[in-house]
């Protein structure tokens, strides 16, 4: 049985932000980027679980896991109970981990 996949806001606004960077240096390059990161994001409607865990899993309560595509990694939570992927956070590789407290704050 597959899941409903859901991209959230927060993580709509991160594929723009990526898209835009990348499309500024090469369209066509974004293109593919973008359209290959969807079929990414499609393909977690069948066993999601293959991924691991995110990062930013030490900082959340609900489990997180993680997808990398290319240089980014699509951040995800897991409702077996009513099978849905939802797509919390999509962030460069190089970035931060969401959650993660600033150096100033440690």
């Amino acid at each position: 049985m597959k899941y409903t996949v859901f991209v959230t806001p927060e993580a709509e606004a991160n594929i723009n932000e990526a898209y835009g960077y990348i499309a500024q240096r090469s369209p066509a390059n974004a293109v593919k980027w973008l359209r290959g990161l969807y079929d990414q994001i499609d393909s977690l409607e069948r066993f999601p679980r293959r991924c691991g865990e995110a990062r930013e899993q030490a900082y959340f309560v609900e489990e997180l896991r993680q997808l990398v595509y290319k240089s980014h990694r699509i951040i995800f939570t897991i409702e077996d109970t009513t099978r849905e992927v939802r797509v919390v956070y999509v962030r460069h590789a190089k970035r931060r981990a969401a959650g993660e407290p600033d150096d100033e704050d440690t």
